[in-house]
């Protein structure tokens, strides 16, 4: 059972022409709110807590705190929005003198909820595994992407399990799609955002698809690749542009061509300066940073306006399969991890600076903890489990320097997990084998500091 601990309470629910507004004595309309721990259970219970405080910031108004007392462990909270159609970012926190947990959900839009958010709390710079909410089956090697305040999960399970569900991150419930999506096995899955609710979708097994979360009529619509675009090429997400899928293979032989996928399922073809099969590549802006995938290992640039990729010249790092690229969004980006001709894990890493205009590449940081099968969730910084590890890093740049930093650990092992960054900086991490078999299980995790309202 739920433990309902505040109500957010909106007594303005009545619209008008062009905006909402208020009769003299509306109706209250009662938005549920409920701060839960990973066993659906009251988090304060038990604990030394004396205050709940919850941040709120409503479109460009001013963010507001407001405090409330907890007393053996209950509370009850209520306010009032003051509007119904901004978008809505919260905080909570408890805190006592030893008890210390955070939380927050997506921000969201009341008036398109269903009036119920559920919250899961943890430790600042910790995970909280989810005992109350299950995958519809286990998954590793599958796409897991965010779309509003749901997160669509899709592959990376047994041929007779469900190959397609979604999250419910603001009610903390997973879902079926009610439609017969009628889709056969489609095996180790990547998917990358088009748009805000439209997602393509990267099978081993079968046709690439756009997923539309929003178009009931027409979930699905299939598109058409270059030759050889699949499991050996790049694939990333271009915020305002689309999705690109770069490079790959066919009958052995690397691929130059590069599909850039647009709302609609629109695809424009664009070409690599060379050939590249097993690349990795990082958005920075709307310009799209390629590595590797050659025996050279070098790097180019995808400019957005160019056709055909641009070399980075000073690069030549060699074999480097199964690597990760973590980008800063802008100008600056990492190569880590991957393995050598001979198979050997690599600890050295590569950086790139001054991109796109001045693009040049020096020696990174060392990654002591080198591992394959991690997850770099999208719009972060974050380097997530692994091979038989619970780690998350975080690449940080200062104004000079990069460094690769240990922020938390995870509950479990979890090698090729899905998982997605929300924009106050907690996580939620799904799936993953743990080293036995997949797993079908999430964790809400929090770094240090959240991001401020």
């Amino acid at each position: 059972m739920l433990v309902r601990v505040f109500l957010l309470g909106l007594v303005c629910v009545c619209v008008s022409v062009g905006a909402w507004a208020c009769e003299d004595d509306p109706a209250p309309f009662v938005f549920q709110g409920f701060v839960v721990d990973g066993e659906n259970g009251n988090p304060a219970a038990g604990t030394d807590a004396t205050t709940l405080r919850i941040g709120i910031q409503e479109g460009e108004r001013s963010a507001q705190e407001l405090e409330y007392p907890i007393t053996d462990g209950q509370f009850d909270a209520l306010l009032s929005f003051e509007s119904f159609v901004d978008q809505t970012r919260i905080r909570v926190t408890i805190e006592g003198p030893t008890a210390d947990l955070v939380t927050a959900p997506p921000s969201f839009v009341p008036a398109l909820t269903g009036g119920l958010m559920r919250v899961v709390t943890t430790v600042p710079g910790s995970c909280e595994r989810i005992a109350f909410n299950f995958m519809e089956a286990p998954r590793a090697s599958f796409g897991m992407v965010q779309s509003d305040t749901f997160a669509f999960l899709v592959g990376g399970t047994e041929p007779a399990q469900e190959q397609v569900e979604f999250l419910d991150a603001l009610e903390w419930e997973s879902r079926l799609f009610v439609e017969d999506l009628s889709l056969s096995n489609l095996g180790p899955t990547r998917a990358a955002s088009v748009d805000e609710n439209q997602i393509l979708v990267l099978p081993s097994n079968a046709t690439p698809f756009i997923f539309d979360m929003q178009n009931t009529l027409n979930r699905i619509t299939l598109v058409v690749l270059h030759a050889g675009a699949g499991t050996r090429s790049a694939l990333v997400s271009i915020p305002g542009i689309g999705a690109m899928v770069i490079g790959g293979e066919l009958s052995g032989e690397a691929q130059a061509a590069v599909s850039l996928v647009e709302p609609g399922g629109a695809v424009t073809s664009l070409q690599l300066s060379e050939p590249r099969s097993g690349p990795v590549a990082a958005t920075l802006g709307t310009d799209v940073l390629v590595v590797g995938g050659d025996p050279l290992g070098n790097a180019e640039l995808l400019r957005e306006g160019s056709s055909t990729g641009e070399p980075v010249t000073s690069l030549m790092d060699g074999i480097r399969e199964g690597g990760v690229l973590v980008g800063d969004g802008q100008t600056r980006a990492l190569f880590v991890g991957g393995t050598d001709d001979v198979g050997a894990l690599r600890q050295d890493t590569v950086r790139f600076d001054g991109c796109p205009d001045s693009c040049v590449s020096s020696s990174g940081p060392p990654w002591t903890t080198a591992r394959l099968e991690v997850l770099q969730p999208v719009q972060s910084a974050l380097l997530v489990g692994g091979t038989n590890s619970r780690l998350v890093e975080e690449v940080r740049w200062s104004a000079s320097e990069v460094e690769i930093a240990s922020l938390l650990e995870l509950r479990a092992p979890r090698a090729a997990p899905g998982g997605i960054v929300l924009e106050s900086g907690v996580f939620i991490v799904g799936g993953g084998n743990d080293g036995v078999s997949p797993r079908e299980d999430f964790e809400f995790c929090a770094p240090p500091q959240l991001e401020p309202l």
